[in-house]
């Protein structure tokens, strides 16, 4: 029996003001929800049926304006979701920026996406593990460039990777080359891994992809 049937069947048996409206709210509802799922489904078949006859010259005509009217509103979609990809990236790039650590084998800055230090070639997650803690520090012992906390045995501060012994003095004095072989390497002429290609800034002694060593033969 369909809802017609039932409508005719409850008024030939006389039916209630009450039940009338019951019975008329719940037609309503019952409506709204069949509109909802045709608008659905009309929308599903006019996106296929857009699809497939976009680039049909002759569906086209006479629906011109529908048809740029869509293409817009694809192009700007296209807009704002490369300017949301945009930027994630960029709140990629900072957070990984911001868990960039001081190696605790050379002194140097490691970043977050460096797979190896740019200063001795220590794999990154083993100079991160190595990284002693700031909290066994010496009583009044700090690095003079920023402050931080050193045990007596530190080499480098490991906040700012200044080497402990050439630490800025009162003066104000700064030791621009940290200790070790590599600051005496000449720079690198041409800044690529000769092992895997990857890029390398100038001064890099170890590349930062495959850790192979960027020294240049003599």
């Amino acid at each position: 029996m369909g809802i017609m049937d039932d409508v005719t069947g409850a008024m030939r048996r006389g039916t209630s003001a009450a039940e009338r409206t019951a019975r008329s709210t719940k037609l309503k509802a019952d409506l709204r929800e069949v509109n909802k799922r045709r608008q659905n489904l009309a929308a599903q078949l006019g996106a296929s049926l857009y699809d497939a006859t976009r680039e049909d010259a002759a569906f086209r005509e006479g629906r011109e304006e529908l048809y740029r009217g869509i293409a817009q509103c694809d192009d700007e979609r296209d807009q704002i979701n490369r300017a949301l990809q945009a930027l994630q990236d960029a709140a990629a790039a900072e957070e990984a920026a911001r868990q960039s650590f001081t190696c605790a084998v050379c002194g140097a800055q490691v970043r977050g996406g460096d797979l190896f230090c740019s200063g001795c070639g220590t794999p990154a997650e083993q100079a991160r593990a190595l990284r002693p803690s700031c909290a066994t520090a010496d009583a009044g012992l700090r690095c003079a460039t920023c402050g931080a906390p050193l045990k007596a045995d530190y080499a480098f501060c490991m906040e700012c990777g200044t080497p402990v012994q050439l630490a800025p003095e009162a003066d104000g004095s700064a030791a621009d080359e940290p200790d070790g072989a590599w600051a005496d390497e000449p720079a690198i002429a041409a800044p690529q891994c000769p092992m895997c290609g990857a890029a390398a800034e100038e001064g890099q002694a170890f590349c930062m992809q495959c850790g192979a060593s960027l020294a240049r033969s003599e």
